[in-house]
């Protein structure tokens, strides 16, 4: 299949915190259930969650793990609408600081 049909999973980078600071947003924070993966792009630090995970192992010629930048980046360059959906989760014990 052709990258240009893959589905773009976009997972924060490990420093979506310190991107986000002072816009309001609210703090990120990854569950114990997920997991830290580079993006297939740049290589960046990521958090991918589980749902993404399993969605990603499912389906490995069809998606593409991306950092949150580079899903903006591969949205642009398809040149087409991007269609946004959540997989759900969240619900997990937030990971502790370390």
């Amino acid at each position: 299949m052709e990258r240009e049909k893959w589905v773009i999973l976009a997972c924060p980078p490990t420093n979506i915190n310190e991107v986000l600071t002072g816009t309001g947003v609210p703090e990120y924070v990854p569950t114990v259930d997920h997991s830290l993966a580079q993006c297939a792009d740049c290589g960046t630090d990521m958090w991918v969650g589980p749902n993404q995970q399993a969605a990603a192992t499912r389906a490995p010629d069809a998606t593409l793990l991306l950092c949150m930048a580079c899903g903006i980046k591969e949205t642009n360059r398809r040149n087409h609408p991007a269609v946004v959906g959540h997989l759900g989760g969240g619900g997990g014990r937030p990971r502790l600081p370390s």
